[in-house]
């Protein structure tokens, strides 16, 4: 679920269609081109590989929040949050400020969720720049006065320069790991699929996945499971070098989310059943 299916179920966690957006969303970057979109379907089929997710540890603590959700352990799902927030991941961001607003998993702490919230819109993202404003015009001046002083412990730990930094660490390694040169050649191995795991290799050689965790010896194609892609394929710039990573995340979410218009659901309502005729 690491594709746009999980990127729509979050949106929807992170109340991309509350009562604040009755309006369908402003206008933000140009759509996609088409260029893009072709790339960004590749990324999404291969962020969905077994095993590739879970090497982008952004997306790795989202889905351990989001399982968290679901299962009703909200405390578990903040900290999983915190830790893919770390990781410069937006929609996590937002997710901790609507748990913090809401008291879901923790105490309500209104400044904090605004201090989350700001930081969940510095990359442009037209729910989060609206609801932010939306728990601004909420706080009463004691509260904008702490929603700043939090803030900036917040974003020292979290902002993109340093929270991308600390992802681009982690991506690296994997890279560097990758059968082939650690110079960037990748080679021609294909990557074979049993379920939940990966293996990598050139075909019948028995050579290691990148990463750790394994090891083929058969030497016999048919044990290594079903192919998946191609090593090219698998370590294509836009999932693993850090500036098209994040680029490819924020086209994501305009082309899943900010180009889909919302709507304004109201609150439940008791309505009188109609006279007898």
């Amino acid at each position: 679920m690491a594709g746009k299916a999980m990127v729509v179920v979050l949106a929807l966690l992170v109340g991309a269609g509350h009562t604040a957006f009755a309006q369908e969303a402003p206008p933000g970057q140009p759509a996609a081109d088409p260029k893009q979109l072709r790339e960004l379907a590749k990324f999404e089929e291969m962020m969905d590989v077994p095993g590739v997710a879970r090497q982008h540890k952004d997306v790795l603590y989202r889905e351990l929040a989001m399982e968290a959700y679901k299962n009703g352990d909200k405390e578990r799902a903040l900290k999983m949050f915190m830790r893919a927030a770390s990781y410069a991941d937006k929609p996590s961001q937002a997710a901790i400020a609507d748990m913090y607003w809401e008291g879901v998993g923790t105490a309500v702490d209104r400044p904090r969720a605004y201090a989350w919230m700001d930081l969940a819109a510095t990359r442009g993202y037209e729910r989060f720049v609206a609801k932010r404003e939306y728990f601004w015009g909420q706080l009463t001046e004691p509260e904008r006065a702490e929603a700043l002083r939090v803030g900036q412990d917040i974003f020292a730990e979290y902002d993109d320069k340093v929270a991308l930094h600390r992802l681009q660490m982690e991506l690296e390694f994997v890279r560097r790991n990758v059968i082939g040169s650690r110079v960037g050649f990748v080679g021609n191995g294909k990557v074979y699929g049993f379920g939940s795991t990966m293996n990598t290799g050139r075909a019948s050689t028995g050579l290691p996945r990148p990463g750790g965790g394994g090891m083929s010896t058969s030497g016999n194609e048919q044990d290594l499971g079903i192919p998946i892609a191609n090593l090219t394929e698998l370590y294509r710039p836009s999932l693993w070098k850090i500036n098209d990573y994040a680029r490819f995340k924020d086209i994501q979410w305009q082309v899943r989310v900010e180009s889909k218009p919302t709507v304004d659901v109201g609150d439940l309502q008791n309505v009188a059943a109609p006279p007898a005729k």
